[in-house]
């Protein structure tokens, strides 16, 4: 028999902030080296806040009283928040029970800060906040790429599941799923330590 279920997980944020840490271990259930693109369904967009100033101290000031807020509540220069949702379909049987139609979709918003120079700005404010911005969208792909990574992962892992009962395997799956957020989490915080939240990738703006 098949029943259809659906599983919602909380939604990931990260500030703006190399290399990481040793990646997590590969799911213990048997699974696909790979998922097929077309059970991974990515949602993306941008959004901004603006900010105003004539000065790098203005603007650096604008981004600390404007910019959103992280999940301990300090404001960011930008930030990736992303949530992870999974659609299958219960198939029991004589022998257990099985996950099939596994879909998994990611849901990525990035914020940014927006600024349009005044006449009153210096030239090299502005090519300094060009650069600035090219290395904030750099740090912010680093989360959007971390959470494909993870989006796969649950894919990978709720393709690979099996239970004696589909209660059991429903409690599975979301006992599997709370693991790989949390896993993702803590790659995201260990990300924007490695990277000072971007500085070492040039988040910096320069007078």
């Amino acid at each position: 028999m098949r029943w259809p279920a659906a599983l919602a997980l909380a939604a990931l944020g990260t500030g703006c902030g190399g290399s990481g840490p040793p990646e997590p271990p590969a799911p213990s259930s048997p699974a696909p080296a790979a998922a097929p693109a077309s059970r991974i369904a990515i949602a993306g967009r941008e959004q901004y806040y603006d900010i105003d100033g004539s000065s790098a101290g203005a603007l650096r000031d604008q981004i600390r009283r404007l910019g959103p807020k992280d999940e301990s509540g300090s404001a960011r220069d930008a930030l990736t928040v992303w949530d992870l949702e999974s659609a299958y379909h219960l198939v029991g049987d004589t022998t257990g029970c099985a996950l099939s139609d596994v879909q998994v979709t990611l849901n990525v918003t990035v914020t940014l800060p927006r600024w349009k120079p005044p006449p009153t700005a210096p030239a090299r404010l502005s090519d300094s906040w060009r650069t600035y911005l090219e290395h904030v969208k750099l740090h912010e792909a680093g989360h959007r790429s971390i959470a494909q990574r993870y989006a796969r992962q649950l894919f990978t892992a709720l393709s690979g599941l099996r239970a004696a009962t589909c209660a059991e395997l429903d409690g599975l799956v979301s006992r599997r799923a709370e693991e790989i957020l949390a896993e993702g989490r803590a790659r995201n915080r260990a990300y924007d330590v490695e990277t000072k939240h971007g500085e070492t990738q040039g988040v910096v703006l320069e007078p």
